[in-house]
């Protein structure tokens, strides 16, 4: 097992779990048809579940491009992680031709009032989900791919749809968020989670949640 060093004090953005969230936008950057969604997290309360979609997962959002809206065109999901209310991590993707959905289920139950780092990585064919740096769960997705022209709207703490409508909020603190347009392997997972990253290869985006006041953050 893997030993994590979780922030020191309450740290990062706290969301409330009602009517908070950061808001990403459609960036080009954030289209992505491989990729790595990393947050520390301490969740105080079950926030409010957003789902994506048949066949999909029913969790208060973490990390999210889209949320259930239509089928096969350019309103399906590219990314989502959250937490279930019992406290497992889930993440899926809508299949870019047949808008179906290829989730991935964890299996550990995540108090509350404890910090955690999740990891989700898609590699164009398998599903990887880490907790703390240890293997969670795999999905071979069978062919079956991200909806990377997708035009939802990017976020945190909430999963938004085509026109950045909200729905589904997490409660509690996140930090260090960061996406990469590649699937890290566990060995790159463990070696930066303990540690602020500014700038890497693959590195599309990153989020310190570093400002303590007002209302954006800066990547």
């Amino acid at each position: 097992v893997y030993t994590v060093t979780p922030p020191a004090g309450s740290g990062g953005l706290y969301i409330n779990g009602t009517n908070e969230d950061a808001a990403l936008g459609d960036a080009a950057s954030l289209k992505l048809s491989t990729f790595t969604l990393e947050t520390w997290f301490r969740r105080v309360g079950e926030g409010v579940t957003a789902t994506t979609g048949v066949g999909g997962v029913t969790a208060a959002p973490l990390i999210t491009k889209g949320r259930e809206q239509a089928d096969q065109s350019n309103l399906d999901l590219n990314y989502f992680l959250g937490i279930r209310p019992d406290g497992v991590l889930v993440a899926d993707f809508e299949d870019s031709n047949l808008g179906i959905n290829v989730p991935v289920i964890g299996a550990t139950a995540v108090p509350l009032d404890e910090w955690h780092h999740v990891a989700a990585t898609f590699d164009g064919t398998t599903w990887k989900l880490y907790l703390d740096g240890n293997l969670e769960a795999t999905r071979d997705a069978g062919g079956l791919v991200p909806r990377a022209d997708s035009i939802q709207h990017a976020a945190i703490a909430t999963a938004m749809n085509s026109t950045g409508l909200p729905a589904g909020y997490f409660n509690g603190y996140v930090d260090e968020v960061r996406i990469w347009n590649g699937a890290r392997s566990q060995s790159q997972v463990r070696a930066s989670l303990n540690f602020e990253i500014a700038s890497d290869t693959g590195l599309v985006a990153r989020w310190g949640m570093a400002e303590g006041t007002g209302t954006t953050i800066t990547s």
